[in-house]
């Protein structure tokens, strides 16, 4: 009966984490992860360096999800997911929808002018004075 109990506490105790090591890499992915998230309020600075609410939030987000076990990428995800292209520190890319909107745009400027020339040209040769011949 002794071994039983003894063997039973043995594999609890392989069981549980080791606390102090898992706190120390939470902490270090939570800063990393910190690092490269911007501020909803002051979007010139990391969440990690600033002090506002919001970024106090994110931050507990981030350890809450850490410290639940998720990993690094998926926690990065979750906060994109729920704030948007606000946080991310990388800027927008510039897409070719850019470029065709601009395309577009040239496209209906040159219509529209276009458009005007032929009606004021039209509009021109009706108010020329005819010379009749005689």
């Amino acid at each position: 009966m002794k071994q039983i109990l003894n063997l039973l506490l043995i594999a609890l105790c392989a069981a549980l984490p080791a606390r102090a090591d898992d706190f120390a890499s939470v902490e270090t992915e939570a800063q990393e992860i910190a690092e490269r998230i911007r501020c909803l309020v002051c979007s010139d600075e990391n969440i990690e360096s600033a002090s506002d609410e919001t970024a106090k939030d994110l931050r507990l987000f981030i350890r809450r999800h850490l410290n639940d076990g998720k990993p690094q990428d998926l926690v990065v995800n979750l906060v994109l997911a729920q704030y948007g292209d606000m946080v991310s520190p990388e800027e927008a890319p510039q897409g070719s929808s850019d470029e065709n909107e601009r395309r577009l745009i040239w496209l209906c400027n040159l219509l529209s002018f276009g458009a005007m020339a032929f009606y004021i040209f039209r509009r021109a040769r009706l108010f020329k004075p005819r010379e009749d011949k005689e």
